[in-house]
């Protein structure tokens, strides 16, 4: 779509004008005295007029903190940050992402309390029960990240089951890495070529990460205000971008991802090589 603007009406000395373009529209008007401007975006599919990642990871931090904040228990700040992922999904689908991936429990989380975890794999119940039926309506494939042997034993099977119900699903892409440290993923990255025979290459170490026949990582987005990676996806994130909002997970919303996005947009990715300005 070409870029128009379009003369809508004076009114009192004051000329109003709409700018608009493929994803959204600029109202402007226009005095002798001042120029007044307002914007707000309009529903689409893409921003077109932006580079967009085809691969965003959202380290989902703050959710504990959040349910403080807020004088709720610890285990509703969970539910909230669950009841988030949906929305989250379904904005990143719409804005282009092809793939979208949660990190969502560590393998350092099984130190916190059996209650605490235990609900969380509640949630994770709950979650892939309602989702399953959307995956397949939407074309959407699962994939989990991360360890499958520390699992209850029905958590195992869903997992199983709905990444294998999915895995010919091609339109978008949902990861979840659960019981996933980057550490012990290359740990049992390196004892699959040990197990093998294959040579350490960067070939041979892309091709038996959790994250094989994903597209590479463009954009890691951490929530809850913390300033560090703790691991996260340590060999993938090489040549990503970075994006780090204040707000607790609970409160990231589609607004979010999509000024994230407009970030990514602004920057210049030179993979080592020189600038192309």
């Amino acid at each position: 779509m070409r870029n128009k603007i379009y003369l809508v009406a004076p009114f009192r000395g004051v000329y109003f004008f709409v700018f608009e373009k493929a994803s959204a529209a600029l109202f402007f008007s226009i005095s002798p005295h001042d120029i007044i401007t307002s914007a707000f975006t309009l529903p689409t599919k893409h921003m077109t007029n932006i580079q967009i990642p085809k691969h965003v990871a959202i380290i989902a931090d703050g959710n504990r903190r959040w349910a403080k904040s807020q004088g709720l228990p610890t285990l509703e700040g969970h539910r909230r940050g669950a009841n988030n992922i949906e929305d989250l999904m379904n904005a990143a689908k719409d804005l282009g992402v092809e793939c979208l991936t949660f990190w969502l429990f560590s393998t350092e989380n099984w130190k916190r309390t059996e209650k605490e975890v235990g609900y969380l794999f509640d949630l994770l119940r709950q979650f892939a029960k309602k989702q399953k039926e959307k995956f397949l309506r939407e074309d959407i494939r699962f994939v989990h990240l991360g360890r499958k042997d520390r699992f209850p034993e029905d958590v195992s099977k869903i997992i199983a089951e709905t990444e294998e119900e999915t895995r010919d699903r091609n339109s978008f892409t949902l990861a979840l890495a659960l019981d996933y440290g980057g550490q012990d993923e290359l740990l049992r990255t390196f004892s699959k070529l040990k197990d093998e025979n294959l040579e350490i290459t960067t070939e041979n170490v892309e091709s038996h990460l959790d994250t094989t026949g994903l597209p590479l990582l463009d954009l890691v987005i951490r929530t809850g205000d913390v300033f560090r990676f703790s691991g996260f996806m340590s060999w993938q994130v090489a040549y990503a971008e970075f994006y780090f909002s204040e707000k607790m997970f609970p409160d990231f919303g589609p607004e979010d991802l999509k000024k994230a996005i407009e970030d990514f947009g602004t920057r210049e990715r030179r993979f080592g090589g020189d600038s192309k300005k």
